[in-house]
């Protein structure tokens, strides 16, 4: 961005720009620019709509994931929001593909129905929210608007509370015979993420996943993922 006088924006004027303190960081002082990212054509437009109603520049939209990719990698914008039902590559993997690719670009998935499972994936996937289809314009733009000033989402939306099982250190009396990472992989696989999606969650090796899944599925007498989310969700793991 070229800076005039004052640090403010060449083309801003002085009046508008003296609003804002000139030592702010003007890519979340100014209203954020929003790229969306949706498959169906008929929610894109919706998105844009409420958006711009809401004071917030959409750069663009697209609906195949590979024109996702490329145009926010070009556009830059404050927020993409993406959504999960893309297919090769998901929405999930677009995510981590613009948290390598993209820096700084801040990520809020879409997913129909929001559910937990999602917000783990999400949240694997380094984006900073993810919100229901079915959310209201007004969480929408606030989703938008926290996302780009750097703000985390509230203690009580989902993406926080998911995120909070999921971090948590304490033990209970049905997993203290695990360790602390034991539990931690438990709890992401309760959520149904794969094997990459853990290391990529934890910042630990592929390998290391494997051996730990390997070690609760036997310290738990279990054959496999499945037997180990219904036993999590039984005791209140998850």
């Amino acid at each position: 961005m070229v800076r005039g006088p004052r640090g403010r924006p060449d083309g801003v004027s002085p009046r508008i720009a003296s609003r804002f303190s000139h030592t702010m960081d003007l890519h979340t002082t100014f209203p954020p620019s929003l790229y969306i990212a949706h498959p169906s054509e008929l929610l894109r437009a919706g998105f844009s709509s409420i958006a711009t109603e809401a004071g917030i520049v959409v750069v663009g939209t697209s609906g195949s994931a590979r024109e996702t990719l490329e145009a926010i990698q070009a556009k830059r914008p404050s927020v993409a929001m993406v959504d999960s039902g893309f297919s090769d590559p998901d929405g999930f993997e677009i995510a981590r593909s613009l948290a390598d690719r993209a820096a700084g670009v801040r990520v809020v998935m879409t997913s129909y129905g929001g559910d937990t499972t999602h917000q783990a994936r999400a949240r694997a996937a380094k984006a900073v929210n993810c919100i229901a289809e079915g959310c209201s314009a007004r969480e929408m733009a606030t989703a938008i608007r926290s996302a780009a000033a750097g703000q985390a989402p509230r203690p009580n939306e989902p993406f926080a509370m998911v995120g909070a099982r999921l971090n948590a250190t304490s033990s209970q009396e049905a997993d203290r015979h695990l360790t602390l990472r034991e539990r931690q992989v438990l709890r992401h696989v309760a959520y149904g993420l794969s094997n990459d999606e853990i290391a990529a969650a934890l910042a630990i090796g592929l390998e290391t996943v494997k051996t730990h899944v390997h070690k609760l599925l036997r310290k738990m007498s279990m054959r496999d993922r499945t037997q180990v989310a219904v036993w999590a969700v039984k005791n209140g793991v998850v």
